[in-house]
């Protein structure tokens, strides 16, 4: 699972087609593979185990649109750091969620990760393909991948529901939330361009990034604490790192490797520590 969701990032970046279209491409070709895996496996998917995963689809679908926006604007390193916030961040924000409360420890820690983000993202140099817009792009991205991450801990806590099942509805509604942003934002042209490898790099994101990968983690979200689980997919941000530098020729400069060192470290340390309870 890692090292298909590491991979994801720099194969997405290969393919040349609008943002908003690879996206709605790959959402709606998932949509009938999921649903006959999800019939194969006797858990055809029902209007009562796919309505309660409305609010992570959109959630996921958003993420997607904002994840290849990322990669298309700047290298792939700025969405990987981002990404490896996301233990501090969940642990700032799942109290309601999770009913955990962070201490001071976390706190303090998921501030030095965040100047280990800085580092990395101010000391590129003129070859590391970073901006404002690429900067906006990923934090927006983390922002809804969280939102997905924790509402899909939440409800598959709170439901009996196969991976697979619950995986095809997310995808129906990741599709239906990217549907209308890319009949208003895109022209004839663009549902055009995606062609020859951009096909090969689209099927191996459909089945091994957000099949294999995605049904795996919420197969994990019924045994694995939030904040544990998400410390797994740090090693998801080195694999990526690694292929942008082997596929795309990505830079990385001796400081960006420390400031990413600092972001690990700090994300370890808030999750080595198991937050407070809230009592009920």
């Amino acid at each position: 699972m890692i090292l298909v969701w590491g991979l994801g990032p720099p194969i997405s970046k290969l393919i040349t087609a609008p943002a908003v279209i690879s996206v709605l491409y790959r959402f709606w070709l998932s949509v009938p593979i999921l649903y006959v895996l999800a019939s194969l496996r006797g858990v055809r998917p029902t209007w009562d185990t796919m309505r309660h995963a409305w609010a992570a689809g959109a959630a996921f679908g958003i993420n997607l649109v904002f994840v290849f926006l990322t990669i298309n604007e700047g290298a792939v390193a700025v969405l990987s750091v981002f990404a490896a916030m996301q233990p501090g961040i969940i642990l700032l924000i799942a109290g309601p969620f999770l009913g955990e409360r962070p201490t001071v420890w976390h706190i303090a820690w998921t501030f030095i990760g965040i100047a280990g983000t800085a580092i990395v993202v101010a000391t590129g140099g003129d070859s590391f393909e970073v901006s404002p817009t690429a900067l906006i792009y990923a934090a927006v991205s983390q922002l809804f991948f969280t939102a997905y991450f924790l509402l899909t801990k939440r409800e598959r806590s709170r439901r009996d529901v196969d991976a697979v099942q619950w995986m095809s509805g997310v995808v129906v509604f990741a599709a239906l939330a990217v549907t209308p942003w890319a009949l208003l934002t895109s022209s004839k042209a663009d549902y055009q361009a995606i062609g020859g490898n951009d096909w090969l790099w689209l099927a191996f994101i459909i089945v091994f990034t957000g099949g294999l990968g995605h049904i795996v983690m919420a197969w994990v979200h019924r045994y694995v604490d939030a904040s544990r689980s998400s410390l797994y997919l740090l090693s998801m941000n080195i694999v990526a790192i690694l292929a942008a530098w082997v596929i795309h020729d990505e830079p990385l400069s001796p400081l960006q490797m420390l400031g990413g060192v600092v972001v690990f470290a700090a994300v370890a340390a808030v999750v080595s520590r198991p937050p407070e309870r809230i009592e009920p």
